[in-house]
């Protein structure tokens, strides 16, 4: 089912000229149960209303469409996503239909979802350290022996390199990468360590929490030294560190998130320009949301930014952008996903 359904996107997009997106970021829930000091979430309520029966045959249906338009990826975001309870059951559709997916997740809840969880194509669970006080400072919560746990519960239904390690960096953490990289040599992980950069959604942004200076250098040296120790599990984007130096998203490299990676909130709306900022909003089949004068006017316009796009870094819509930019770009990426460069 997954090769076919791959087959037949890549047939769409070349019959398309490239124009259409290929991933959906869909934000489960904004709520999370833990509290890092460098993320915008962190919200305490209950999932409720959005558990609704015409919402989840809404998500459903938006799933259906994704891939009649040809998209084969779908990435389960949030907040914390599996706070949604649904959203085990939105990974079983997707996997049916044949889509890639992904799920950033803290891992507090892995277990309990294991049978979902078990059917991503990649499981992306965030520890950026292995020290216990390290660990419970940056999260906001004394979690990680129950994360590791949870890990291990769900690693026996997974195979070797479909599991990820996302590791947050700044130098308070950066020597404690090798004992994490060692941790996912031992179990057969990915580690992805990426540059702490700001959030900002619809114009509130957290205290300064970037790298600057000398400090950028040194992180972007450690994991390159960090990558040559452990090739088999170290992974992450070389050129990110040069678009970070240059501010991130900007004339030279604009962000392609209107017109590549397709934002879905927990209701199942489709936002535009991003999953950060929204100017455009709507419950309309896809189709007729991306033939749209208000959506096309918003896609032409991604190449020149908006205000609020200044300095931004964030790591999905930089994924896409790398992707999209050149095709030399891609190539490179390509191959620092797969840990070839």
């Amino acid at each position: 089912m997954k090769f076919s359904h791959i087959i037949k996107s890549a047939a769409k997009h070349v019959w398309s000229g490239f124009k259409l997106p290929y991933m959906v970021m869909f934000e489960t829930t904004l709520m999370c149960n833990m509290f890092c000091e460098y993320c915008i979430f962190g919200e305490e309520g209950k999932f409720n209303d959005l558990q609704t029966r015409a919402t989840r045959d809404r998500i459903f249906k938006r799933i259906d469409e994704f891939c009649d338009m040809g998209i084969f990826a779908l990435s389960f975001s949030g907040g914390e996503p599996l706070l949604n309870p649904s959203t085990s059951d939105y990974i079983g559709y997707a996997a049916d239909k044949g889509m890639w997916t992904s799920m950033p997740t803290n891992g507090l809840l892995i277990k309990k979802y294991a049978e979902g969880v078990s059917r991503l194509d990649m499981l992306e669970v965030s520890i950026d350290s292995l020290n216990v006080k390290r660990f419970a400072k940056r999260r906001g919560v004394d979690g990680l022996p129950r994360i590791i746990d949870n890990l291990d519960f769900v690693l026996a239904k997974r195979k070797p390199y479909t599991t990820q390690i996302n590791a947050a960096v700044n130098m308070e953490n950066l020597e404690d990468l090798p004992e994490v990289a060692e941790f996912c040599k031992q179990r057969k992980l990915v580690l992805h360590p990426e540059a702490v950069h700001n959030v900002m959604r619809d114009g509130d942004l957290l205290p300064d929490s970037e790298l600057h200076g000398k400090d950028l250098d040194t992180v972007e040296m450690f994991l390159r030294e960090l990558r040559m120790s452990y090739p088999q599990n170290v992974r992450f984007y070389t050129h990110y560190y040069a678009f970070y130096r240059m501010g991130g998203f900007g004339p030279k490299f604009p962000c392609r998130h209107p017109s590549k990676l397709i934002s879905m909130k927990p209701d199942g709306s489709i936002h535009l320009p991003c999953a950060f900022v929204t100017l455009h909003k709507s419950q309309a089949p896809l189709k007729e949301i991306f033939a749209s004068d208000v959506a096309k006017k918003i896609i032409s316009q991604e190449a020149t930014l908006w205000d609020f796009c200044k300095g931004c870094k964030i790591g999905c819509p930089y994924e896409v952008s790398a992707y999209t930019n050149s095709p030399m770009l891609a190539l490179e990426s390509g191959l620092n996903f797969l840990r070839i460069l």
